[in-house]
């Protein structure tokens, strides 16, 4: 086995913020829509044109960045400076970037925490245009489109627990409802390891390539350092097809971008209000949800699954406190689950009452239905919501537990299936799930298919 490489990885994560409200860009009124044909939503302003002033930021995008810091447990900074970030590239019309990061600025959040990695912080920039270097092209669409950067401690030691941690943070950056999760995350990543300084590999834009990306840079460091080759800070690609990452540039310093601060732009004041009404509107963090359920005896793997989504886990809570938290974590999370699975619907599509969810629970506990018709009840649900015990009394749903009426039906079964009583008495167990399934099929799922096993067995031997 090799020798083991102590690494410290740090992320420097890009979300696109959601502007579920103005879907507007940063600085101007364009439209942000990733689904416009090239260069449709631009205007002067995110074109970069001659004479072109930015407007004031958007007050959404502020506001959900602010939302975010906090709840990765950051200081808030009330006075906010827009920085010019200067570099020559295709994708970027003016010449500069337009961020709250750099020399002069104080970013919107920092000194925080989020599952034992420090958050150094998080601020708020636009986004560049996007160039095929292929091509040559440039769509300007997305040109000025809100951005967040979460910036970490280099805290991390190893690809699995950056796995970890990001499935995590995005889990609790969709609560918020303040990234969004159809556009990705561009992720610069940090490693260093022992002997070799730190080189980032920029723009990784998935989980998977991360992982990738960071156990190739720790074998590649440790390749290097081992080979006695000389060994310097510098920016890597992102793995190609062959999970090879490629030597970009020297690194670059903060002397090397020219921040100054954006003179078209005032200082942006966050009130004491602001943050304190935020601060009162988020939710509980997942990781805190996942505890508090297993405390409730579910299992990690349910807690887990119910927690991934904040609507998900709000009707478990709801309807953990009329029935047994066991079965409502099974009914979500297997068939309620599977059913929005099968039709492509959300939990956010659909208007559930909780009334109706629990009381369809409590005639399982009681045993008025079977899971057969139980199912079958929460599948029509989704389209409507109705009062489960009001509809199975309607329609005649309810179990039929009655051994004189089910005993006709298995004796219609066992008549009419001479060749399938004969093989169970010759030890094809199969034979009998068939005899079963034929008595089920009569009672319309209304019975247990236990007690048609027994009274099954008792007929035939």
């Amino acid at each position: 086995m090799g020798k083991s490489v102590m690494a410290r990885i740090g992320l420097e994560i890009h979300g696109y913020l959601a502007m579920h409200k103005t879907h507007q860009k940063l600085f101007c009124r364009c439209t942000v829509d990733q689904d416009a044909a090239p260069n449709t939503t631009v205007c002067p302003r995110c074109t970069g044109q001659p004479g072109s002033k930015p407007m004031l930021p958007n007050k959404e995008a502020v506001e959900k960045v602010v939302t975010c810091a906090l709840m990765l447990d950051c200081s808030i900074n009330k006075k906010l400076i827009f920085q010019r970030k200067h570099y020559d590239w295709p994708d970027l019309p003016k010449g500069y970037q337009i961020t709250i990061s750099g020399t002069y600025s104080h970013p919107v959040g920092e000194h925080g925490k989020y599952l034992d990695v420090g958050i150094t912080e998080c601020h708020l920039e636009e986004d560049p245009a996007r160039w095929d270097p292929e091509t040559g092209l440039v769509d300007y669409n997305r040109s000025g489109y809100p951005l967040i950067e979460i910036v970490t401690e280099p805290d991390f030691t190893s690809a699995g627990e950056v796995k970890d941690w990001l499935e995590s943070l995005l889990t609790t950056l969709s609560y918020l409802k303040a990234v969004n999760k159809n556009a990705g995350i561009k992720c610069d990543v940090n490693v260093s390891t022992e002997h070799h300084p730190r080189v980032e590999i920029k723009n990784v834009n998935s989980i998977k390539t991360i992982v990738l990306a960071i156990d190739g840079e720790i074998k590649r460091q440790h390749e290097v350092v081992a080979q006695r080759e000389k060994v310097f800070a510098h920016t890597r690609s992102p793995p190609d097809t062959y999970g090879k990452t490629h030597f970009m540039r020297s690194k670059e310093t903060a002397l090397d971008y020219m921040f100054i601060p954006e003179p078209d732009l005032p200082l942006i004041h966050i009130t004491d209000a602001l943050v304190e009404n935020i601060q009162k509107m988020l939710p509980e963090k997942p990781h805190i949800k996942i505890e508090r359920y297993k405390n409730m005896k579910v299992s990690a793997t349910d807690a887990k699954i119910l927690a991934s989504d904040l609507a998900l886990a709000d009707l478990f809570e709801k309807l953990a406190k009329t029935v047994d938290p066991l079965l409502a974590a099974k009914w979500l999370r297997h068939e309620l689950l599977k059913i929005m699975n099968v039709t492509q619907r959300t939990l956010q599509e659909v208007e559930f009452d909780e009334k109706h969810i629990a009381e369809l629970l409590q005639m399982v506990v009681k045993k008025e239905i079977t899971d057969q018709t139980a199912e079958g009840l929460l599948k029509q649900m989704i389209e409507k919501s109705f009062s489960p015990r009001a509809y199975v009394a309607q329609k005649g749903l309810g179990i039929i537990s009655s051994e004189e009426e089910l005993g006709k039906l298995t004796q219609k079964v066992v008549s009419e299936h001479p060749e399938a009583v004969k093989d169970y008495l010759a030890g094809e167990e199969k034979a009998l799930n068939f005899l079963i399934g034929k008595v089920m099929a009569l009672t319309k799922g209304k019975a247990k298919a236990d007690t048609v096993k027994e009274l099954l067995k008792r007929r035939i031997c």
